[in-house]
């Protein structure tokens, strides 16, 4: 592993533990074994740092959920790898709230990311619709002050991603009893069955 990976990695299991204020540059240098001279020479700052580590959250996101469609043949399980937050569990709620307070650029990063998951949500959809999966018409409602196209269903189904994994992030989750990960499958299994044929339970297979 080279230098800059184990600065990150490391940086990671400190924020995990301490959150992004409290873990020092001096506890990263001597949990590493090498000087603070040694970390910026690759990080200007802890402010660089904490940016580079918030990329590779979302690199290494969207690496697993890719890696899990290409595996799964069922297209009901290829839209649930897309509705699951992978490296999330390093980003506890109470410090979420420090991320977005402290560090607002790397804030919008973190929520901007479920951007990069859309035109995965279309193809797979998609080619869902010509396996018989999904549905490729949309209810109609003639009093909609702008009825959608059926050519808009999967746009439908990416808002509803995107709006969920939203207010997960947004909402302090203090009040209910799940974490953000566990509210993520419930609302999938919810949502995915308003857009399959076959209106059966969906089951949620263990992981």
């Amino acid at each position: 592993m080279d230098v800059d990976k184990r600065i990150i990695e490391e940086g990671k299991r400190l924020i995990e533990l301490n959150g992004f204020r409290k873990f020092t540059m001096d506890e990263l240098a001597q949990n590493l074994r090498i000087s603070k001279k040694t970390i910026y020479i690759h990080f200007k700052n802890k402010d660089q740092l904490i940016s580079s580590i918030i990329d590779s959250i979302i690199a290494n996101d969207l690496a697993e959920m890719k890696r899990i469609i290409n595996e799964k043949d069922d297209f009901v399980e290829k839209l649930r790898a897309v509705f699951f937050i992978y490296h999330i569990r390093m980003l506890r709620k109470k410090y979420l709230h420090e991320l977005k307070q402290f560090f607002p650029d790397d804030w919008k990063k973190l929520k901007v990311f479920s951007e990069n998951r859309r035109e995965f949500v279309r193809e797979i959809y998609y080619e869902g619709v010509t396996k018989g999966v999904f549905i490729n018409k949309l209810p109609q409602h003639l009093d909609a002050p702008k009825p959608l196209k059926d050519e808009h269903i999967a746009d439908l189904l990416f808002f509803n991603l995107t709006a969920i994994i939203d207010q997960a992030i947004e909402t302090e989750l203090s009040d209910y009893d799940f974490d953000i990960n566990t509210l993520l499958m419930y609302s999938y299994d919810l949502l995915i069955n308003m857009f399959v044929h076959d209106k059966t339970e969906i089951d949620s297979p263990p992981r």
